[in-house]
């Protein structure tokens, strides 16, 4: 098998919006594969995806979405309008730069995933961990109130409520989920607070470079006011999937601690698209990008979207 060399600069250099968190691996394919992470999360959950797809050929892009993989604050900032406009936006850039674009998002950056591809056309989505109902084995009970909180805590407060992520964390892996709850227990987030305001300080007196923690390790807690930007994304997206035509993979775990598989099936049953394809995956939880069945995450991606591709320089 001949080995693909993977460059890191290329054509979408000049991406709109483009932020230092962004990463792009380029083979010189003609086809791109764009990666929306999932809300809270980073570009860092798609790592692996994308780089065992460019070493199949396939050029990829993740992006950053708007206030992520800064502080929480500019989490609580950010709506969800902000996130679809900017996928957008991007996806029209790449378009323009390549003859094959297909996009595929995490949880909610599914959601992203489908909405831009009623917007910006596209030559195939993949659906990972659709998050429209929140399901899973291990839904917290907050979840329970969590409509009644929205309504009557004032938008300006909701910034002051917050749900701590708690274990398994969306992942089996046990090597990986003990090393995420390491990272997010308690007094890890206490030292991490102190530790990055003293980096922070210390890079602006040396007019340096400062990368936060939350690049790589995304954010700990999902605060109300997010989690109701992320229920008027569900809201949004529910009634327009029935503009989704582009050929469309769904891929959830069997097991899925936060949405169930019943989530797979209401994108399935409601999407308009000719060729739609819904695959389970055994031995997985919710982040299945970085799981134990991270690899037939990216051979179902593969070999999908190469059908797709295949079809539409045939036409």
């Amino acid at each position: 098998m001949t080995r693909v060399r993977l460059h890191r600069n290329g054509c979408l250099d000049g991406m709109t919006g483009r932020k230092p968190t962004d990463f792009a691996l380029y083979t010189g394919a003609k086809s791109l594969i764009y990666l929306i992470h999932g809300v809270t999360g980073t570009p860092a959950e798609m790592h692996y995806l994308a780089k065992s797809l460019a070493r199949q050929g396939w050029d990829v892009y993740v992006p950053t979405l708007p206030g992520h993989c800064t502080r929480l604050r500019d989490l609580v900032r950010a709506s969800e309008q902000e996130w679809r406009t900017h996928v957008q936006q991007q996806l029209t850039y790449a378009r323009d730069h390549y003859d094959a674009v297909f996009v595929a998002g995490l949880s909610a950056g599914a959601l992203l995933a489908l909405e831009a591809s009623t917007v910006v056309p596209v030559d195939g989505v993949g659906v990972l961990s659709p998050t429209f109902t929140y399901d899973g084995w291990n839904t917290p009970w907050s979840h329970a109130i969590l409509p009644l909180a929205m309504k009557l805590v004032p938008l300006q407060l909701q910034h002051l409520l917050f749900h701590i992520d708690g274990p398994p964390y969306g992942i089996k892996d046990p090597v990986l989920q003990a090393r995420i709850g390491s990272a997010y227990h308690p007094m890890a987030l206490v030292r991490g607070w102190w530790k990055e305001r003293a980096a922070r300080l210390r890079a602006a007196s040396e007019k340096s470079a400062y990368v936060p923690s939350a690049a790589s390790n995304g954010y700990p807690i999902f605060p109300l006011r997010t989690l109701t930007e992320i229920d008027r994304l569900i809201r949004y997206v529910s009634t327009r999937l029935h503009r989704v035509h582009a050929p469309t993979l769904v891929l959830q775990a069997r097991e899925d601690d936060m949405t169930s598989p019943r989530n797979a099936d209401f994108v399935h049953e409601r999407i308009a698209s000719r060729h739609k394809e819904v695959r389970l995956l055994d031995d997985c939880y919710h982040v299945i990008t970085v799981d134990q069945q991270k690899q037939a995450v990216v051979r179902h991606l593969h070999d999908f979207f190469s059908i797709h591709r295949s079809r539409s320089w045939s036409t």
